[in-house]
């Protein structure tokens, strides 16, 4: 089974696909050379799980196709919305997997696909589909559901660094006084916190609901491998360097922020 995933190759047809969408200038194309960086950090998150758990170098390998996949749609989302936020109508991981592997698209990125055994086909598409659900479905195989895992965590500890170095007009099509300026944190984001739970994408209302829901992200990390990376990588620390102008929301917004740092006490105890 070795040797079946070729990298440079992978990653060359990938980005071929993503060429064809022609952005040249203006917030579009922000948006998606942020999404290029953060699929290339995502895919070396992936490895960097896969191998601190010791898992095989095949394993480690599909953990990297996996995070090479895993927003192939959020390309042609970007294009078409001008918003990375998903609906009911458009969710970019079922999207994506549906064009992957549903509509064929996989055997022009991965040239040997034919040569991936059944269960991996099928892991893969269980990875990519549920890569942002809010909870994962209860009848995922051990297998399946261990890479749902793996990509799950290296995409949060990446959406982390995405946000911290891009501007809020890239990442909530806000500026960051209007951010600031949020009337409330909704009780629906705020209630994951003490919880120590990630917060339901659906409830968001206010801006600074965006933004907690993302730090909420947090709380998705079970692995050492991926908790020792968010720290030491220090992003989710300045997703937290925030003040709102509100008193109350700021009130609030400190009470989300001990919330995280005792989830990372407790789970280094």
């Amino acid at each position: 089974m070795e040797g079946i995933f070729n990298r440079e190759e992978i990653k060359k047809n990938c980005d071929e696909f993503y060429s064809l969408y022609e952005v040249t200038e203006g917030r579009v194309y922000e948006m998606c050379q942020a999404k290029m960086i953060h699929t290339q950090a995502v895919a070396a998150n992936c490895v960097f799980i896969a191998r601190h758990m010791g898992l095989s170098e095949y394993d480690c390998d599909l953990a990297w196709v996996i995070g090479e996949l895993h927003d192939f749609a959020r390309f042609g989302q970007a294009m078409v919305t001008k918003s990375f936020r998903d609906t009911a109508q458009y969710n970019h991981a079922k999207f994506g997997a549906r064009l992957l592997f549903v509509h064929g698209m996989i055997d022009d990125i991965i040239l040997n696909y034919e040569q991936v055994c059944a269960e991996d086909k099928l892991v893969m598409e269980k990875a990519v589909s549920h890569h942002s659900d809010w909870k994962l479905p209860d009848d995922l195989t051990p297998r399946q559901n261990l890479f749902c895992r793996i990509i799950r965590e290296a995409d949060q500890i990446d959406i982390f660094r995405t946000i911290a170095t891009s501007t809020f007009e890239t990442i909530y099509g806000c500026s960051k006084e209007e951010m600031l300026a949020s009337a409330d944190i909704s009780d629906g984001i705020l209630a994951a916190f003490p919880r120590h739970e990630l917060a339901d994408y659906a409830k968001r209302i206010t801006l600074a609901d965006f933004r907690l829901a993302h730090i909420a992200l947090a709380f998705g990390l079970k692995t050492p491998a991926a908790k020792e990376l968010t720290i030491e990588q220090g992003h989710l620390r300045q997703l937290m360097d925030m003040e709102f102008d509100r008193p109350k929301v700021q009130e609030k917004f400190l009470m989300a922020k001990q919330c995280v740092e005792e989830f990372f006490r407790l789970e280094a105890s």
